[in-house]
């Protein structure tokens, strides 16, 4: 967080998009290097080795995120939406492979290391063994999307008060709740729609860079909503990220806004026409008389 004369940000949500356009950016110069590839192992066409360089400084820059404000959820969003736009760039799928390569030796190391890491991973193999202490808030909310099951207790029928932090990191398990299965999977939904669309949008753009930009904005969303939920649900481990316009916090919902405009300005110059190649026709008044005589 930064606070200045009583007023807080969190840069986190605003470093996602500023990334997103600056790896845009640099793929867009770049990915005709980044496709070369040097060699092919079982059938996989792998990089030259002096082109890993620009996923081993986004894989460091996670690794210092992770490391000096001890925050999972951004070192996670950060890595993942620089691999997909490598991929989406290039059409390598071993940038892929080798972007869960380095996550996989990332997370050992982070387990290994340091002691908040390996409280969340343990809290998340059985949140109910660490219920007094660090697994409290997931089984909690597992307790919440018990109660509501399919059809939810109803709005204001819930105890959201009961799972720890429920406006924010939490607000999922209170949907779930008090909303049911049914209601929950439907605003799933409205997110799949939002990202589906993004996706469209770079599929149609005509630009480069638009085109990269606007699949890095979608799946940053995609994401983000996959990681929270799945920690919520205990499929994966907690992560502090928030739920994309539905979590508590003014730097989540202006962020969040921010990257839905870029999206919106990138769909409609994209479903503009294309400006004329050739050269301009002269104006009626302007054009030359010839009198022809029969």
């Amino acid at each position: 967080w930064i606070r200045v004369a009583g007023f807080s940000i969190q840069p986190g949500e605003f470093a996602k998009i500023c990334l997103t356009v600056f790896f845009a950016a640099y793929l867009v110069d770049k990915r005709d290097v980044l496709a070369l590839a040097s060699r092919r192992v079982m059938g996989l066409e792998l990089p030259r080795g002096r082109d890993l360089g620009p996923v081993l400084v986004a894989w460091m820059l996670s690794i210092l995120v992770l490391v000096f404000e001890r925050d999972l959820g951004s070192s996670l969003l950060l890595f993942g939406i620089f691999v997909v736009m490598l991929y989406v760039a290039t059409e390598r799928a071993s940038w892929l492979l080798i972007g869960l390569g380095l996550f996989a030796a990332g997370a050992l190391v982070a387990y290994q290391i340091f002691g908040h890491v390996q409280q969340r991973v343990d809290s998340w193999l059985d949140p109910f063994a660490y219920y007094d202490g660090s697994g409290f808030q997931v089984a909690q909310a597992l307790f919440g999307l018990g109660t509501g099951g399919l059809f939810g207790a109803g709005l204001g029928g819930g105890r959201p008060d009961q799972v720890p932090v429920a406006k924010s990191d939490f607000i999922a398990a209170a949907v779930g709740e008090e909303l049911g299965l049914f209601g929950l999977v439907a605003v799933i939904i409205v997110y799949l729609v939002l990202v589906e669309r993004g996706l469209r949008t770079s599929l149609i753009c005509r630009d480069a860079f638009g085109k990269l930009l606007a699949a890095g904005l979608a799946f940053a969303i995609a994401w983000q909503v996959f990681v929270v939920l799945g920690g919520v649900t205990g499929l994966l481990p907690l992560t502090g990220l928030t739920t994309p316009f539905l979590a508590y916090g003014g730097s989540s919902l202006v962020a969040n806004f921010v990257l839905v405009a870029l999206l919106v300005r990138i769909s409609d110059a994209a479903r503009r026409p294309a400006a004329p190649t050739g050269p301009p026709k002269p104006a009626l008044g302007d054009a030359p008389t010839e009198v022809v005589q029969t």
